[in-house]
């Protein structure tokens, strides 16, 4: 069963038109409307958590890169592996910032006879299957960083108007049960991608890279092929270049909540994003591990954090009825900021293991109501520029997490001689858990039409 019924179809491609209602949607439709969520999370958390790493420290060993010391004024800069991550990951993320709510935008207007959303989806997932092949073949650094550029602008070329769907599919009375959905699913992905990379395929990089490409093809698949896109049949006033550049404005006045809210999930989202980048290393550096040592523990703890997560993802949505978006969001705060300090003193593995379990619990709860609070503070019209926009969060978390603890851990390392700067990565997480807090407060649960 697809998610609506469509008035139409393009083919054997199912299209919904905008005049039509908005039918209920089943648990099967939930899932097929959820599923490239799950190709998402399994690319994203694999791709930052083991074979970025893993190219990076081989680069070191082959000598395409070395660790290096920046002297700037009375400041020394150390950029060892944990920087180099960050170089990487933030120059991509960056392309996520900027181009997804373009491209999200520019759906919202878009009157193709396929739907608006499914062209782009399809030019994406395209674009994601060339670049990922050519990831598994490059041998330095640099090559990484302009193939790594090409991908997350395939990538976001995909997420952008995917992200539109839920608003243009989901009857309002769903939409926090579609957020559970939402949540639940990008935690599987993240379990099986922790669990089949980091695992089984930590040490065949190349084998990793083409897992990632055939679930990015089966789950587009799905979504192209099951999901009724919406055809829109009213006409836009509006020039395709002001439409562009008014992807990236928000009248924070009249929108003041959603402002607000995004601020609260982009210091929310810096925490995890920092501990799952990072968390290799830090066990590996810690605990003195083995490379093999290390992606299985790594897994196991990623893997833990993400299956807690997923069942208060689920269950969450369903408290959020009871309990209220907000309340659910500022409790996940400061789960989280608890989970992150007890981290900072853990002494075992398996302690990191437990208190991970904490952080887990909190983004699960946050994940869970996350979409349906949004959705309820934008309007509907423009649904993918403002989800485009809210993936500015998403985006920004690594672009402002990633560089601002990699080069504090490098430094506290001092050249390796200490682990000491994992510790402190901690000690920072907890204060973007914080802010987050305090920045959810001016949020009211409102709905925008």
């Amino acid at each position: 069963m697809t998610p609506a019924t469509s008035s139409r179809t393009a083919g054997i491609l199912p299209v919904l038109l905008d005049t039509a209602p908005k039918p209920r949607i089943s648990w099967r439709g939930m899932l097929v409307l959820s599923a490239f969520w799950f190709a998402i999370a399994y690319l994203m958390q694999a791709l930052g958590s083991f074979v970025i790493p893993r190219l990076i420290e081989g680069f070191l060993r082959s000598g395409s890169i070395h660790p290096v010391t920046l002297h700037l004024a009375f400041l020394s800069l150390s950029i060892d592996k944990n920087t180099y991550v960050a170089i990487l990951d933030t120059f991509g993320a960056l392309f996520a910032v900027v181009w997804q709510p373009a491209i999200g935008g520019l759906s919202d207007r878009s009157r193709f006879a396929l739907g608006r959303r499914r062209p782009y989806i399809v030019i994406g997932v395209v674009g994601d299957i060339v670049f990922l092949t050519l990831m598994a073949f490059v041998t330095s650094y640099w090559s990484l960083l302009v193939v790594y550029a090409f991908f997350q602008l395939a990538s976001n070329t995909v997420q952008g108007p995917y992200q539109g769907m839920l608003p243009d599919q989901v009857p309002e009375d769903q939409r926090s049960e579609a957020s559970g959905y939402y949540g639940g699913i990008q935690l599987l992905g993240s379990i099986v991608g922790f669990v089949v990379i980091g695992a089984v395929l930590s040490h065949a990089l190349q084998l990793a890279i083409f897992s990632t490409v055939a679930v990015i093809a089966i789950c587009g698949a799905i979504v192209v092929l099951r999901v009724p896109d919406l055809r829109v049949t009213r006409v836009s006033d509006k020039p395709l270049g002001k439409t562009l550049l008014l992807s990236f404005a928000i009248d924070v006045r009249r929108y003041r909540d959603f402002a607000w809210l995004m601020v609260s999930r982009l210091f929310f989202l810096m925490g995890p994003v920092g501990i799952v980048t990072y968390a290799l290393f830090f066990l590996q550096d810690t605990f003195h591990l083995t490379e093999d040592q290390a992606s299985v523990y790594t897994a196991a703890l990623l893997a833990s954090v993400t299956i807690l997560a997923a069942l208060a993802s689920f269950l969450g949505g369903f408290a959020a009825a009871r309990l209220g978006k907000k309340r659910l969001i500022a409790a996940a705060c400061l789960v989280g900021a608890l989970g992150a300090g007890l981290e900072i003193a853990a002494p075992s593995i398996w302690l990191v293991l437990a208190f991970g379990a904490i952080i887990g619990i909190s983004l699960g709860a946050f994940l869970s109501v996350d979409w349906a609070f949004m959705t309820d503070l934008i309007p509907k019209v423009e649904a993918g520029r403002f989800m485009g926009l809210s993936n500015i969060a998403t985006a920004s978390a690594g672009v402002f997490a990633r560089p601002i603890l990699g080069p504090i851990i490098d430094a506290f390392n001092n050249h390796r001689t200490s682990a000491a700067g994992y510790r402190v990565m901690f000690g920072v997480v907890v204060l973007f858990y914080l802010i987050a807090f305090v920045a959810l407060q001016p949020v009211r649960e409102i709905k925008i039409e």
